[in-house]
């Protein structure tokens, strides 16, 4: 019978391309609005930063909660609405520190832009996508622009600071109503944007959103001047380091450094060079006697135990009494005390028995070697080396 039905490979193919349907479709929503530069989402805004980078503009991200700000930087800063109560009430926040810090890099002379977004970023879309896009005019050179915008409302962001309405002007109006003014605080400028939520990615490539906001960076960042993305304004802080403080090389020279040292300890742990040469510990007589009494005593060689002693003492009194080697024992008694005779002879009757226990056997050797000594005295050794030079 023929097999019906898809194969095996088709079902897994068709698995394969259902999964990557699905992490697409949660990579196109954002529930929350999360404008970090860095960021690839659709709340996120890279696109936008490098389109700034291909127009020339220096871009610079900090989020840090006092972000370093030179006189000549502008200063980029989101607000998500509703602002949180927690702001309103006294209580510390990293955005309710860096409002303060923001408002007053302006004030001492500084350049920012306010752009304030929909905190969810789901609805906000939705309402963007669904409405017709705005038509903005620049009031200046008179240029018309489609924006995108999800009606959100200038926030409080700025009322502490800019609340005075004869300190600023409207930039772009759409349909008589300002979408973008810029406000004099003190020293410095401030430009608010209506709704920021343009400049996402999601909706940059939209209308004309790409086409106004670069025109409105371009206007404002003038040569030598930088462009500041401050992410700290909706929470997202990393504060610096030392190492990061101090810049880039410092960090890599730490690591560096921390290298290094792997390197020192695992060249410390290695020789190089010529090994040294193993010295062998010489062993003396003593141990070459204790390995042989241990030899005989495992193998139970009782017999020539009794067999070398009995050689040995025989040689030593031939050697001292200057007799022949084919000199009798007969010959050699007659020059010995009769303790050693007897000794030596219970020696000789025992090293030609078959079979002697070895407590009595060690008794035969002790008392052979004990009258031997007491009659050849201190020199016996000696004459031990002179026979051993004569064999």
């Amino acid at each position: 019978m023929k097999r019906t039905g898809l194969p095996p490979i088709a079902w897994a193919l068709a698995g394969l391309l259902g999964i990557a349907a699905f992490l697409l479709s949660l990579g196109q929503q954002d529930v929350n609005s999360n404008p970090e530069a860095h960021s690839y989402s659709p709340s996120g805004i890279s696109a936008f930063c490098e389109l700034l980078r291909r127009h020339g503009l220096q871009v610079v991200v900090d989020q840090q909660t006092r972000p370093r700000l030179g006189p000549n930087d502008i200063a980029v800063a989101f607000e998500m609405q509703p602002v949180d109560i927690a702001k309103t009430v006294g209580v510390s926040t990293p955005e309710g520190d860096f409002r303060d810090y923001f408002w007053k890099h302006i004030s001492d002379g500084g350049t920012g832009i306010l752009l304030p977004m929909q905190r969810d970023f789901f609805s906000a879309s939705q309402i963007a996508t669904d409405s017709s896009p705005l038509s903005i005019s620049d009031s200046t050179t008179g240029e018309t622009f489609k924006m995108s915008s999800s009606e959100s409302e200038v926030s409080d962001f700025t009322e502490p600071d800019i609340s005075d309405t004869n300190s600023s002007i409207t930039l772009w109006a759409s349909n008589r109503q300002a979408f973008l003014r810029a406000y004099r605080v003190n020293k410095g400028t401030a430009l608010v944007i209506k709704d920021g939520i343009g400049i996402t990615n999601r909706f940059i490539d939209k209308n004309d959103n790409a086409k106004a906001f670069s025109a409105l960076f371009s206007v404002l960042a003038k040569p030598g001047k930088r462009i500041v993305f401050t992410e700290a304004s909706f929470g997202n802080v990393h504060e610096r380091g030392l190492l990061e403080t101090v810049g880039p090389w410092a960090n890599a020279a730490w690591q560096q450094l921390i290298f290094l040292g792997l390197v020192v300890v695992f060249t410390l742990g290695r020789r190089f060079g010529i090994s040294d040469e193993p010295r062998n510990v010489q062993r003396g007589s003593r141990e070459l006697m204790d390995a042989l009494a241990d030899t005989f005593r495992r193998a139970r060689s009782t017999q020539a135990a009794l067999e070398t002693s009995w050689v040995r003492a025989d040689a030593d009194l031939r050697l001292i009494l200057k007799l022949p080697k084919d000199a009798t024992r007969s010959e050699r008694d007659k020059l010995i005390p009769v303790d050693l005779q007897n000794a030596l002879a219970r020696l000789e009757a025992a090293k030609q028995m078959p079979f002697v226990p070895t407590d009595q056997a060690l008794d035969l050797i002790k008392r052979a070697e004990y009258e031997l000594d007491a009659f050849l005295g201190p020199h016996r050794t000696n004459h031990r080396r002179l026979a051993k030079l004569k064999a």
